[in-house]
């Protein structure tokens, strides 16, 4: 599918885009292929957004680990690179780790290291993500007066209930980046 044009910036809605976005930010994929999204933008949401990607990619990585194949290279070929490379960014990430009791399956409490997640950068850039992928999907530049909720889980949702497999799936990196998009006939800025 070619990605729709627009002049406009279609996260900013104000600039005219010269250049083009990924979302999700292709920085989260280093050393993965796949299908990437590129939508209009300009060079200030495109570039400007470069840290705080960067910065996500090491807070996604740091709390999912090496569980798959996929997980594990975005850690070593991005996230790793990235806290070794940026005292900054360490020195934030480590300031935030903590020791806390956990309970295990089999009843035992074991100590296990946490960190607190920048819930601001999480909404920041996965409303950038999603202003981009309604456009991908829509052809329509969301307004900036539709809010975008942005919601972490707490845990892994049930991805076979009726609700969810109502939506139409969609993959950009195997293994490492799924979504789910719906539109309302009725009033395409109802999506989910």
């Amino acid at each position: 599918m070619q990605p729709p044009k627009s002049d406009i910036c279609v996260i900013c809605e104000t600039n005219p885009a010269t250049t083009d976005e990924h979302v999700p930010p292709r920085g989260f994929f280093k050393g993965l292929s796949g299908q990437f999204r590129t939508v209009p933008a300009c060079s200030a949401c495109n570039n400007g957004s470069s840290k705080d990607d960067e910065e996500l990619r090491l807070y996604i990585s740091a709390q999912i680990g090496k569980q798959t194949e996929a997980a594990k290279i975005l850690w070593e070929k991005g996230a790793h690179k990235s806290i070794l490379r940026s005292t900054q960014l360490r020195s934030t990430f480590m300031s935030t780790l903590r020791e806390v009791p956990v309970v295990l399956p089999n009843g035992e409490v074991a100590n296990r290291l946490t960190f607190l997640v920048p819930l601001a950068l999480y909404k920041r850039v996965f409303e950038r993500v999603t202003r981009g992928l309604f456009f991908w999907h829509t052809s329509s530049i969301l307004p900036r007066d539709t809010s975008v909720k942005i919601q972490l889980l707490v845990s892994m949702p049930d991805l076979d209930s009726p609700d969810l497999k109502a939506l139409e799936a969609h993959t950009v990196v195997e293994g490492a980046f799924k979504y789910r998009f719906g539109i309302d006939p009725e009033n395409n800025r109802n999506t989910v």
